[in-house]
């Protein structure tokens, strides 16, 4: 009878204490916060690290820490001949935690697997961290362990079951894994100072597909690779992040916060898109002023959901390209008011447009030509309204190599055409356009771009 009364509390106890949230508890009285309602809204312990602070993370990796050592020592109490027991155990712990507390259980497993087997749970540790010190990648670091876990177990135990147990709770981890967002993702510059060396060394350097990276067209698609490239080089190019078919878009959407006065851009980034032998005009979608989380993640699903189009599939067969990832893009959009989001006028001072590096026309001579509008590029891109139009010529003295990509004071241009811009800022276009076509070794460019008052965007 005392192995099945064991049975019974563990398989009760398990979960009510996975699910018994000494985190939060902990993270709201040492720092006044409450993990639910900020950030991802998990409970776990890098969310205490990041809105709790060091003392914070500490306290909770301790707590559960105790948990799962905790009941594994219950289960070999109640079973000392048993391995089975003690996965059983944490298993049921895990599925507390996600349950009740909204964690995936990882400080509870690995814990508790230095009270279970000291010598997988010492090996799994140190293949990890040698791993992702050498590879920093942070996704690397998150499944590698899951791995090693019923790897080490089956070589070290000589025990099929037991390995095979071990498999079963690693792989409710992974399962949860895929339910939650990750407070890693989370911005390290918003978390608490004493804690932003933690998040910088477990981030690693892939966190998000950040703009802020150089990326290739395989990895992210043509578009966001070439402004991965020219962000990397001092092109002005709004910040942004990339997600791939696959990706799980709530990490994103949780940190991007969009809102009506901070508006940002949601656009595809296929492979074949934007690149020499095919444009892909028309085929996939970009969508603007995007002001809340709900409207982004509408947004990203309908950009995924084009690359499937039936005019699509027929462009890229017509056009020979393989079918591959589609990509989708967020950035910053720049050059729109509070007003300009809500369907207003633009403000004072914001124009926007496209530009080609050779007339494209006349398909020689020194002329870079704009398109212009006041007000965001959509109205140019879209074709809905006519836009004012400039011839400006660069001769190739003007643009000498290794010059910055901003127009020097000194270089007047000629310019060709009348409309609202001023002529200065028709200048400034022509001349990073021109840059930019130099930049790629002399092929003619075009290029979408806005001025919002201050600052000329690519």
């Amino acid at each position: 009878m005392t192995q099945i009364y064991g049975a019974l509390l563990i398989l009760a106890l398990g979960p009510l204490l996975g699910g018994l949230p000494l985190t939060a508890w902990i993270v709201q009285v040492v720092s006044g916060r409450r993990l639910k309602t900020v950030g991802t809204g998990n409970i776990g312990v890098s969310a205490a690290f990041y809105h709790g602070g060091t003392l914070a993370g500490v306290l909770s990796v301790l707590a559960e820490a105790a948990k799962g050592i905790g009941i594994v020592l219950l289960a070999q109490l109640f079973f000392p001949a048993h391995a089975i027991w003690p996965i059983v155990g944490l298993m049921g712990l895990v599925m507390g935690r996600y349950w009740f507390g909204r964690g995936a259980g990882v400080t509870n497993v690995t814990w508790g697997f230095w009270a279970y087997s000291p010598i997988v749970a010492g090996l799994t540790v140190l293949l990890s961290l040698i791993s992702f010190t050498v590879v920093r990648d942070r996704n690397h670091g998150r499944w590698l362990p899951l791995i090693l876990l019923p790897l080490l177990t089956g070589i070290i135990h000589n025990n099929g079951r037991q390995a095979m147990a071990v498999a079963l709770l690693t792989g409710l981890i992974a399962w949860i894994y895929q339910k939650l967002p990750d407070d890693l993702d989370l911005p390290k510059e918003s978390a608490r100072v004493e804690s932003q060396r933690f998040f910088t060394f477990f981030r690693g350097e892939r966190a998000l597909k950040s703009l802020d990276r150089v990326w290739t067209a395989d990895q992210v698609g043509n578009k966001a690779a070439t402004l991965s490239q020219l962000r990397a080089v001092g092109y002005p190019v709004p910040p942004g992040y990339v997600l791939s078919a696959g990706d799980d878009p709530a990490a994103l959407v949780h940190l991007t916060e969009p809102t009506p006065e901070q508006p940002v851009a949601v656009r595809s980034s296929a492979m074949g898109e934007d690149g020499q032998q095919a444009s892909a005009a028309g085929q996939y979608v970009s969508i603007l002023n995007v002001a809340s989380q709900g409207q982004l993640a509408g947004a990203i699903a309908t950009c995924f959901e084009a690359y499937s189009r039936p005019s699509a599939v027929r462009y890229r067969e017509a056009q020979g390209l393989p079918e591959a990832k589609m990509h989708v893009l967020v950035q910053q959009q720049v050059g729109v008011s509070s007003g300009r989001a809500s369907g207003n006028a633009p403000s004072a001072g914001v124009f926007s447009g496209v530009a080609f590096s050779r007339d494209p026309v006349a398909s020689s001579g020194d002329a870079v030509v704009i398109e212009a509008l006041a007000g965001g590029a959509d109205q140019v891109v879209s074709g809905q309204h006519t836009p004012q139009r400039y011839q400006v010529w660069i001769g190739a003295s003007d643009l000498q190599p290794g010059d910055p990509w901003s127009l020097p004071d000194a270089l007047e241009l000629t310019v060709q055409g009348t409309g609202d811009l001023p002529l200065r800022l028709v200048q400034r276009v022509a001349y990073l356009t021109r840059h930019l076509e130099q930049h790629f070794h002399g092929i003619p460019q075009d290029v979408e771009w806005t001025f919002d008052g201050e600052q000329l965007w690519v």
